[in-house]
């Protein structure tokens, strides 16, 4: 499948790590940018196991943005490949195309004649063929991901404590240091529960306060 083409929908893989429910080539929310890596490889493929690191690696560096990096092997052996994404500390989503999905809708319509062998799709649209290990991969896929949805979470306003002094000395010390740290506030050298509740008073009556979840 070359540049440009279009990674049809393809869900009758199993997914051995990562996300249950992903998808290759689904529906694009509008506004959205998804950035997909397809990964053919093999567990008794040297050169896929060394670059099972860099893959791990630009994973975690694209964790806050809508890049996937999907990992497809047709061996059967469901639990030697469960072993093998185990022992490697794969940090990607590592499928088994039992189906051949995979290979025949998209590693063979590109051409490719061995693995490892890697394919970049920006909302399911090819931008890069080839090898994982190629310097133009990963330049490629840094600008893809420049493009990506953001997928982390807006911080969640906590609520103003309204609550008196007297009120919150009704409340368990637990309960009231868990207001504190809810908040980010040092509570270090407090033991009696009246400091907790005065310092409460004081700093989270009016200020608003946010919770990254």
């Amino acid at each position: 499948m070359s540049v440009g083409s279009v990674v049809p929908f393809i869900n009758d893989f199993t997914v051995i790590n990562g996300e249950p429910t992903i998808t290759v080539g689904g529906p694009i929310p509008e506004g959205h940018t998804r950035v997909t890596v397809l990964e053919f490889w093999a567990t008794w493929c040297g050169p896929c196991v060394q670059s099972i690191p860099h893959l791990s690696e630009l994973q975690r560096k694209y964790k806050d943005v809508d890049v996937s990096i999907v990992a497809s092997t047709n061996e059967q052996d469901e639990q030697k490949v469960r072993d093998f994404v185990k022992s490697k500390n794969m940090d990607y989503t590592v499928v088994i195309d039992k189906n051949q999905s995979l290979h025949s809708k998209v590693f063979k319509p590109s051409g490719a004649t061995g693995i490892p062998f890697s394919a970049i799709a920006v909302n399911n649209k090819i931008v890069f063929s080839g090898h994982p290990m190629d310097p133009q991969f990963a330049r490629q896929l840094e600008t893809a991901a420049a493009k990506a949805t953001s997928t982390k979470k807006a911080p969640v306003a906590l609520p103003l404590i309204s609550q008196s002094y007297e009120e919150l000395m009704q409340l368990r010390p637990k309960e009231l240091r868990q207001i504190l740290d809810d908040r980010g506030i040092r509570s270090t050298g407090l033991s009696e529960k009246s400091e907790f509740a005065k310092l409460i008073v004081e700093r989270c009556a009016t200020t608003q306060y946010y919770k990254q979840e």
